[in-house]
């Protein structure tokens, strides 16, 4: 900026000294009417001008040459700075081309960059399911371990199940050799019963006991276990026989579902021995278990049932109907008919003839209820009387 400034404040100044210069040359010329060369003085003057001009612009070039580098270079090295500016532009080129190999080769290596990045994620996922799954691995094998503890411990229960099977089942075999031993007994030492006497019928309760609840599995086994000896007395006492003999018997699974029963119990609970045939003399007496909740049915002074009757000699039939009605109703309301009779109870027969005889004096229409005289729970029987009142 400062070069150019200068240069055209030197063209100024050496325009304006020769031109100048060359008007007062012009002026002198034309005035003495010079002439050269032979010329007629207005060539002269022209010849003169032309000169001066010249003169200017030579002047100006070779003051700008010495005064300025750029105009001698302008002037004198033009083709070294073309050659210079050859080289620079190849140079440029060629940097340029290395600026294009250095950018493919920078965007190769982000594209690299790239997908090395995205190996590294996926690399990165396939580590964190490889993890995942070595995690439920781990809990796979925790699992695993706390099962096989558990199989461990279900089987060392099953070994002790079976020995207490074998120990079981030797005592069933003893208690079978002991029960045929009976029943040889029985066959030749009960000489004076008469062949095929019926100690009991089918159905028939042999014993019957109420159990308390809150029993563990081996109270509830030694429970039932009593129960059959006391009903294996009651059966020899009957028979007049060594009471140390067995001749009740009971299937295991019968058994083992009365002793579950009385081990999940949480009321009190009845059981009945009930035979489950005719108990012949000289043979071994097949029963079952029957196994009952024991709840209160009844309290003193309910009424079961009521009806209202015809008085006169006939009201006899309509009680004994009455009767029935009432025990299938209680039996209905849970309390446990006898085995044998299906009964839930029974009326004196005194005080069902009182109760007939009057009837029987009353006229017209009369009102019986059946009034428990007694709290009654499942296992009864249910004692009864009867109260008769007139009907207006």
């Amino acid at each position: 900026m400062l070069v150019g400034i200068r240069i055209l404040i030197i063209i100024a100044i050496m325009g304006g000294l020769i031109a100048y210069m060359g008007d007062k040359l012009g002026t002198k010329v034309g005035k003495r009417r010079m002439s050269l060369f032979g010329l007629r003085p207005k060539h002269t003057s022209i010849i003169v001008t032309i000169v001066t001009g010249l003169l200017v612009a030579a002047a100006t070039v070779g003051v700008l040459t010495i005064t300025s580098d750029s105009v001698r270079t302008a002037l004198f090295g033009m083709d070294k700075l073309k050659a210079e500016m050859a080289d620079l532009s190849s140079a440029v080129e060629a940097k340029n081309k290395e600026l294009q190999e250095q950018q493919a080769k920078l965007n190769k290596s982000r594209a690299e960059l790239a997908s090395r990045t995205s190996e590294l994620e996926t690399v990165k996922s396939e580590v964190q399911a490889t993890q995942a799954e070595v995690e439920e691995a781990r809990a796979a094998r925790d699992s695993m371990g706390e099962e096989l503890v558990s199989i461990q411990q279900a089987y060392s229960e099953v070994n002790n199940q079976l020995a207490d099977l074998e120990v079981t089942k030797m005592n069933m075999e003893s208690h079978i050799a002991s029960l045929q031993v009976t029943q040889k007994q029985l066959e030749s030492g009960i000489t004076q019963l008469r062949e095929g006497t019926i100690l009991f019928r089918v159905n028939e309760l042999l014993a019957q006991a109420v159990v308390r609840p809150g029993l563990s599995a081996a109270d509830s086994q030694a429970t039932i276990t009593n129960i059959l000896n006391d009903t294996n007395g009651l059966i020899l006492r009957r028979l007049g026989l060594d009471e140390s003999k067995s001749v009740v018997f009971v299937s295991r699974t019968n058994i083992q579902e009365a002793t579950d029963a009385l081990a999940n119990a949480q009321v009190p609970m009845v059981v009945q021995v009930i035979a489950a045939g005719n108990v012949i003399v000289g043979e071994p007496a097949v029963a079952e278990i029957h196994v009952y909740p024991q709840n209160l049915i009844y309290k003193q002074g309910d009424i079961i049932d009521s009806t209202v009757i015809a008085a006169g000699v006939n009201a006899q039939f309509s009680l004994i109907n009455f009767l029935r009605e009432v025990n299938s109703k209680a039996k209905s309301e849970g309390i446990i008919p006898d085995s044998l009779s299906g009964d839930v109870g029974n009326l004196p027969a005194d005080e069902l003839f009182t109760a007939i005889k009057r009837i029987d004096s009353m006229s017209g229409n009369v009102k019986v209820d059946a009034v428990v005289s007694a709290d009654t729970y499942s296992s009864g029987p249910v004692p009864i009387h009867l109260r008769i009142t007139q009907v207006d």
